[in-house]
């Protein structure tokens, strides 16, 4: 008989609703921490966006350093300082506050708090040799999903790409999830971050290694997303509906891909991302419907579900295979409502890189959840299409 082990972990404590970033203060206490250091970035801080937070862990009681030097796609440098500050105020927790790099960034330095040497030393899965202190985390944005998973990237900038550390110690202890903190998002990011969080529900929807309970998280969250992100996005700060429906959709794709894994749009976008310094959810965003088109002759019905949930009409009497390219065309759809550009070539990407990409790509371990099995030249064919600008479906439907 045949036995089939799934493994999915989700943080022991997830805390979802409006206002509920007040609630940070009685979270780290629960944990017994004192003293925290605050894991955020420039932006955030100047926003205001920490007010709530920080004024809920002063009247727990729980003292906090703030560290607010996170820059976009996070090296092992910056990690390094995050961690050297968190010994010189002993302190016995981090609560990170931000988008993607902010959680990556205190995930990493959690890590290094208790092992030795450099962050990237420990990239693969299950490489950390040691647990880490209790880590919160409160996202600001409604697309990394990373509060709800074991994973942290951080760029190797002497290779000039990305790395993946993924390891069960660095699951958070709680997620707070308040999609009051993504109000002042500016509304660039806020397109970006949200086709990430599709790109999160559909690479899971479709991985090799999908589970029933990541299979239907997935297929809600990309229903949310196509219904509610042009209205987060088109109304920024306005639609509480919208934007509590986002973070929704956000944190349960991110709970989704921790337990299915990702696929091609990750591995080719991290490289992308790492030599052209292009946002890691726009990078997705682009490639996504490029890729979808290459897997659909192996998840034809799967396509299908996905056209359904984002409101494609589609006609059951036709072949799957036919109506697979209406998840395409729902995507490029919503890429156009909310400006996201349609090419790499649009991204200042260069297209005499492919060769390199491709062959940076097929090491990328989120290659292996991708449901067609792949080879560099196809990876290849999947980059000059996106720089081209060519997709199928509009010959088909």
């Amino acid at each position: 008989m045949t036995s089939t082990l799934e493994r999915w972990f989700v943080p022991p404590r997830n805390v979802f609703g409006w206002g509920t970033a007040r609630t940070a203060g009685s979270v780290v206490d629960d944990l017994e921490c004192s003293t925290v250091l605050v894991v955020t970035d420039d932006g955030v801080k100047d926003a205001g966006v920490l007010d709530p937070i920080t004024d809920s862990l002063e009247a727990a009681g729980v003292a906090y350093e703030l560290f607010d030097g996170t820059v976009p796609d996070p090296t092992a440098s910056v990690v390094a300082t995050a961690a050297d500050r968190y010994g010189a105020v002993d302190a016995d927790g981090i609560v990170a506050v931000g988008g993607g790099s902010s959680i990556d960034t205190a995930k990493a330095a959690a890590a290094m708090t208790t092992t030795d040497g450099s962050i990237l030393e420990y990239a693969g899965l299950g490489q950390l040799p040691n647990d880490t202190p209790p880590l919160v985390i409160l996202p600001t944005t409604s697309g990394t999903g990373s509060e709800a998973t074991t994973w942290s990237v951080i760029r190797d900038e002497a290779e000039g790409v990305k790395r993946s550390i993924g390891d069960q110690a660095l699951l958070p202890d709680a997620a707070i999830v308040d999609p009051e903190l993504t109000e002042s998002v500016p509304v660039p990011i806020a397109a970006a971050t949200g086709m990430d969080a599709l790109t999160h529900a559909i690479e899971a929807y479709v991985s090799v290694h999908r589970q029933s309970q990541t299979s239907a998280l997935a297929l809600d969250s990309i229903e949310k997303i196509g219904a509610f992100l042009p209205r987060a996005v088109g109304r920024r700060g306005t639609d509480r509906e919208a934007l509590t429906a986002m973070a929704k959709a956000s944190n349960q794709a991110g709970m989704a891909f921790n337990g299915a894994g990702l696929g091609a749009v990750h591995a080719l976008s991290h490289q992308v991302g790492a030599q052209f310094h292009v946002p890691h959810g726009l990078a997705n965003a682009v490639l996504l419907p490029y890729v979808m088109e290459y897997n659909l002759p192996v998840v034809p019905e799967e396509l299908v579900d996905v056209a359904e949930a984002l409101g494609e009409a589609v006609d059951s009497t036709e072949p799957a295979r036919r109506e697979g390219y209406r998840a395409v065309r729902a995507v490029r759809r919503l890429c156009d409502d909310v400006d996201i550009p349609r090419t790499l070539e649009d991204v200042d990407a260069d297209p005499d890189a492919i060769e390199g990409l491709a062959a940076q790509a097929m090491r990328d371990g989120s290659l292996i959840g991708n449901p067609r099995d792949t080879d560099v030249g196809d990876l290849e064919t999947i980059l000059e299409r996106a720089f081209e600008g060519t997709l199928e479906y509009e010959n088909v439907l």
